[in-house]
């Protein structure tokens, strides 16, 4: 039996779970706001010439969230969250779920499995394991940032971004928990489509498998969280390789992930690579990168220290790979409930697989942000 229907099949046990429950009277779904809104402003110096020095930006989701016990202990809720700030969709996530004994079922526009389990460095300030850094740093290789291994280690299959899927979570048993999720079709605009797709035009199939443990050994003082993730999407149907020749390979990665805490310290890093990636003309998005850090929390004060180091083999008729290197030390202090003023000093390096163009810049930054949630 393929992993595929494996996959399937533990999905259509899990609905069969939920739905083999006596239907009962609940109360109806009162829907609550919440979300959060992280507004920075910072200086950078960016060696690109001509760029300005000054920049404030803003992070921002509403989320609209509900849900409802059922007398036969099964809870189903929703979640709808409203982009603040337009950048190719409007609303980011659309799903319903159902949670009991038997784990949780989640159908609709949301992360895969093994990218909501990841665990990834410490930083209590402006994330470099994301892209975020780029609203001060111009990256003028080429390669995309987000979802790849130039920018992060959360990979999705296919750079999938948030379309519609189905996941399903387990219970923690001892600390560990396992996620799946199946993609019929990979979405990486954003717009999470509801339109069928030609299996011959866009990726298809794809799957994330994800393994996470979190346990406090309170004898030893001692926090320890680990994550593991592979993920698959099935090429285009005779889509060919334009440089390698033959069919385009199959969308495959993985990451795993570590932390480790003591004594108000968390050690940690994370790592993630792309084996067979996207292949776009001559382009590919194989690759690998990693994150290491250190933060101290102590009350309402943290401070953190954070390495990214990314790579991806972009133009194929090109030697070498895209690369970026960034730094952060960053603080964070907590001024009441869900509201904390951060800062961070950063430094990023993009360097280009291309001679003889502008596609290497570097720089320098120092920004403050006031992040609430709500």
């Amino acid at each position: 039996m393929t992993f595929r229907k494996i996959l399937l099949a533990t999905s259509a046990l899990a609905t069969c779970a939920v739905l083999a429950q006596p239907v009962m009277a609940s109360e109806p779904i009162n829907v609550k706001i919440g979300g959060y809104m992280n507004q920075w402003f910072g200086y950078q110096d960016n060696d690109i010439e001509d760029i300005q020095s000054f920049e404030q930006w803003s992070d921002t989701a509403i989320d609209f969230t509900g849900e409802t016990k059922l007398d036969n202990g099964l809870t189903v809720g929703l979640k709808v969250s409203l982009e603040g700030n337009t950048n190719g969709d409007q609303i980011d996530y659309s799903y319903a779920y159902v949670e009991g004994n038997f784990g949780k079922l989640v159908l609709g526009s949301d992360d895969d499995a093994a990218f909501t389990m990841q665990v990834v460095a410490p930083n209590v300030g402006l994330p470099i394991n994301s892209g975020s850094q780029t609203q001060h740093i111009i990256n003028p290789t080429g390669s995309a940032l987000f979802y790849t291994t130039f920018g992060s280690t959360f990979i999705t299959p296919a750079l999938d971004d948030t379309g519609q899927k189905v996941t399903y979570y387990s219970p923690r048993f001892s600390g560990f928990q396992f996620g799946v999720s199946y993609l019929p079709d990979v979405d990486s605009t954003g717009g999470d489509r509801n339109a069928l797709t030609s299996e011959t035009v866009s990726y298809t199939d794809g799957f994330s498998v994800g393994l996470n443990y979190d346990q406090s050994y309170d004898q030893l003082g001692l926090d320890l969280a680990a994550s593991l993730g592979y993920y698959y999407a099935g090429a285009p149907d005779g889509a060919v390789d334009i440089v390698e020749g033959g069919d385009v390979d199959n969308f495959k990665g993985y990451s795993a992930g570590l932390n480790l805490g003591y004594a108000g310290f968390t050690l940690g890093g994370s790592y993630a690579k792309i084996t067979d990636g996207v292949v776009s003309g001559v382009r590919t998005t194989e690759g690998d990168a990693f994150d290491v850090g250190l933060a101290y929390e102590i009350g309402a004060l943290g401070v953190s220290l954070t390495y990214f180091d990314g790579n991806t083999e972009g133009d194929r008729t090109i030697s070498g790979d895209d690369e970026n290197h960034s730094y952060a030390l960053s603080a964070s202090y907590k001024l009441g409930e869900g509201i904390s003023v951060l800062g961070t000093l950063g430094y990023t390096e993009f360097d280009g697989e291309v001679s003889g163009r502008s596609d290497d810049n570097d720089g320098v930054y120092a920004v403050t942000g006031l992040a609430l949630s709500f």
